[in-house]
């Protein structure tokens, strides 16, 4: 089974175009452009030109054009797509949060090391039976095994049948990778937030915010 023949959504890292990339993954579609993110960000520049400083630089995005994309961007291009974002408390354990409303979560790590950049990824739960490739962890990265993205997207790989259950679909990872149930995305978040500041970003339909608003 060809990579390409998975039936997951996944967007693969282009410049920092990360945000991009999790917001499509995280709703299975190209819902997003750039220029779509480069009009957001405009936007929210013009409103409020105040909040750029002397340099007058756009503070939603980098200024050369390559992306680096802030939330407000694409808390933004969620609304345009009836979602929105909602901020896990970092004061409590991701096992209390309630996933019951979100369509799948957008995480930023930070790495501890200064000069890292950030970077923004989509975790996707899939209530189905997923039949994907499975990448030998000895291929991926290899460059005798793939000298290019051109070559592992024409090799064959083992296809395998998934239980439903959540999905990394980082942009930096060469395929959709199988977490598993909620005790192991638990365990997988707090393995990450080992060697990185981690934020959780649930996305909610819009009507699920409204709701919740109302009621507090």
């Amino acid at each position: 089974m060809k990579l390409r023949d998975s039936p997951i959504y996944h967007e693969r890292q282009s410049f920092w175009l990360c945000a991009k990339h999790s917001l499509n993954n995280v709703l299975q579609q190209e819902a997003c452009t750039q220029a779509d993110l480069e009009r957001i960000a405009k936007l929210l520049h013009d409103m409020h030109p105040e909040e750029t400083g002397w340099l007058k630089f756009n503070a939603h995005k980098n200024f050369l054009g390559f992306g680096d994309y802030d939330v407000n961007v694409m808390t933004a291009a969620l609304n345009e797509n009836e979602c929105d974002l909602k901020w896990h408390d970092n004061r409590t354990n991701i096992e209390e949060a309630d996933l019951s409303s979100s369509i799948g979560l957008i995480v930023h790590i930070q790495p501890e090391w200064f000069f890292r950049r950030g970077h923004w990824f989509a975790i996707k739960y899939l209530d189905q039976v997923v039949t994907a490739p499975v990448v030998p962890k000895t291929f991926v990265g290899q460059p005798r095994a793939a000298r290019s993205e051109a070559e592992r997207e024409e090799r064959d790989y083992e296809a395998k049948t998934f239980e439903p259950g959540f999905w990394n679909l980082d942009s930096k990872s060469p395929h959709p990778e199988y977490i598993g149930d909620r005790d192991c995305l638990n365990i997988f978040l707090h393995d990450l937030a080992k060697k990185n500041r981690v934020h959780v970003l649930h996305v909610v339909p819009l009507k699920t915010m409204s709701v919740s608003s109302s009621s507090t």
